[in-house]
């Protein structure tokens, strides 16, 4: 019968929990990808990358779905036994509550786990990769949507025109300016050229045009020396500009073993948020299962406010605690402890009120 009963419960709060999950998922996906998408079509990053910044992005972001889940995943599973009585049965017929612990036990083990292994590895990597592509995005911009009829600065002083583009992808009518090395100060470079194909490097540190069937001038502007030279091929390299992210250098980018090794209190903070990614899903996970507890005549989803209000307390103490950990406000070896715990005893006192008002009550009633 417990047995039974074990694999019963689990079945439901794992549904539950997946379901969850996966509709936080698809509002996830489909926020980012609206995003991804505008930022593509405004050629701030290559096309090629929309759907590995789309995963890179869930990998992050899965921290935050994780907690949420396995929350209302409990409260709507067990919810769900205690609204159709099913846990009031079993329990008549002597199944006591261990099965609920042992079932949400292992589906909170499971997220831990995963929630983890994205905090302290995939996670790091991923906004590592995901920093990397932005500014390789940032130096390379200058090359992407490229429309006729219009200059484009490339950086390092050149310009590029052309008037239109062959089906090959050929340039036509190509006018490249640039200022010439080696010459007297001031001497600029214009090459003209029937066609030219243009790339970026792999390591996307410099753009080549190769120029076909063209002429090349070089000279000082507003004097009459100048040079001439046909060419029937000729290939110009162009460093791509450098690039940074604006605003602080990020911290989230940095492996977790650096983190354990610094005393700077930004890595202090996010070494502690990462740590508390876990406890936040471990500690929402067990306190499901008295948090889903319904008293009779009690709606179903009743519990699942008070579940939402004890995520939005818990995670407002954590974001909290780390702008105060950054701030230098708190010592660094207390860290995010407080919060848990706060967070934990607040969810625990939610919990017994009930109990306690029962038991008021039944004190009261006693002697009539």
């Amino acid at each position: 019968m417990k047995g039974i009963f074990f694999r019963h419960v689990l079945r439901d709060v794992g549904a539950a929990t997946l379901g969850v999950g996966v509709v936080l998922l698809v509002l996830l996906l489909t926020n980012q990808l609206a995003f991804i998408l505008g930022r593509a079509a405004s050629g701030q990053i290559p096309a090629t990358l929309v759907l590995e910044l789309v995963r890179l992005s869930l990998v992050e972001n899965s921290v935050v779905i994780l907690p949420i889940a396995v929350l209302l995943g409990g409260v709507l599973g067990l919810g769900r036994l205690y609204h159709d009585s099913e846990i009031a049965a079993a329990q008549a017929c002597g199944v006591g509550v261990a099965p609920l612990y042992r079932a949400m036990g292992l589906i909170t083990l499971l997220a831990t786990g995963l929630a983890a292994w994205v905090s302290f590895h995939a996670g790091p990597a991923s906004a590592q990769r995901t920093a990397q592509i932005r500014v390789e995005a940032l130096r390379t911009a200058a090359t992407r949507g490229l429309v006729p009829g219009q200059f484009r600065s490339l950086g390092s002083g050149a310009t590029l025109y052309f008037s239109g583009v062959d089906p090959d992808g050929q340039l036509r009518e190509v006018f490249v300016q640039r200022s010439a090395t080696g010459q007297e100060a001031g001497s600029v470079e214009i090459m003209l050229a029937d066609h030219a194909r243009y790339e970026v490097s792999a390591d996307s540190n410099f753009y080549t045009i190769a120029l076909q069937n063209g002429e090349s001038l070089t000279g000082v502007p507003g004097q009459g020396q100048w040079r001439r030279m046909r060419f029937a091929t000729q290939t110009v390299r162009l460093p791509t500009p450098e690039a940074a992210l604006p605003g602080k250098p990020r911290v989230d980018v940095l492996p977790t073993a650096d983190l354990l090794a610094a005393s700077d209190p930004r890595l202090n903070g996010e070494l502690h948020w990462r740590i508390a990614s876990v406890l936040l899903t471990a500690a929402l996970g067990l306190l499901a299962v008295p948090l889903a507890k319904l008293r009779p005549r009690q709606g179903r989803y009743a519990r699942v406010v008070w579940a939402l209000l004890l995520y939005a307390v818990y995670a407002y103490l954590l974001i909290y605690g780390r702008t105060m950990l950054e701030q230098q406000r708190i010592p660094a070896w207390l860290g995010l402890w407080w919060a848990h715990l706060i967070a934990i005893g607040l969810g625990l006192l939610f919990i017994a009120l009930p109990v306690l008002r029962d038991r008021q009550g039944r004190w009261r009633t006693r002697p009539a």
